[in-house]
């Protein structure tokens, strides 16, 4: 007679374990394709929010998912960005960059305009400005790397780019950069093994 379990499972054992925020629900008919075999029906994508996430902006972000998908708009993709010219600014170069760094700086220069607010100082003549200080440094702490939520700010790509959404500033607004960067990796690991074009609906757990 087997013996009946009483421990967890090994992968919960483990001292601070970190929940995975995203996975295919039906990761054995893809896995199963490589054979040849092609999979039939859409790839179920499965979100749940982490503890270390920013709770608010992942529950948008999943939102927005959920609703990509029931419209047939998400599909596995490459994740291609567009460069774009960029005549430069306070404190950066022309050349061609990376849309998302063009809009950091843009939402950087409007909050910071006239010089009367830097990511270092504010002053009382700048009171009016001082309540975007918080948001200003978070913009300039996303530039470099995230160990932990709340440290920085990354433009998202509201439909994500690797669900076949297009790279352009309508499709970005901010979002908390450990929650971003987190989501997108575990996204693009769950997605693996699903071939190009294939039609992705989103679930989210609560």
């Amino acid at each position: 007679m087997a013996k009946k379990r009483t421990a967890a499972p090994r992968q919960t054992q483990a001292k601070g374990a970190k929940i995975v925020s995203a996975y295919l629900e039906n990761a054995d008919v893809f896995r199963t394709a490589k054979s040849g075999t092609k999979p039939k029906g859409p790839a179920v994508l499965v979100l749940r929010n982490r503890p270390d996430f920013d709770k608010r902006d992942f529950d948008r972000k999943a939102k927005d998912l959920v609703r990509l998908g029931q419209e047939g708009r998400l599909s596995k993709a490459k994740s291609e960005r567009t460069s774009v010219y960029h005549r430069g600014g306070r404190g950066t170069t022309p050349g061609n960059r990376s849309r998302t760094n063009v809009f950091r700086d843009r939402v950087t220069r409007r909050l910071t305009r006239n010089n009367r607010l830097t990511q270092n100082h504010g002053t009382p003549a700048t009171n009016q400005y001082l309540a975007n200080k918080d948001l200003v440094d978070r913009l300039y702490g996303g530039r470099g790397p995230i160990t932990a939520r709340g440290q920085g700010l990354d433009p998202d790509h509201i439909h994500e780019l690797q669900l076949d959404g297009k790279d352009e500033y309508a499709n970005l607004r901010l979002m908390d950069a450990w929650t971003n960067r987190e989501l997108g990796r575990e996204i693009s690991v769950a997605l693996h093994d699903v071939p190009e074009g294939t039609p992705v609906i989103v679930k989210v757990l609560p």
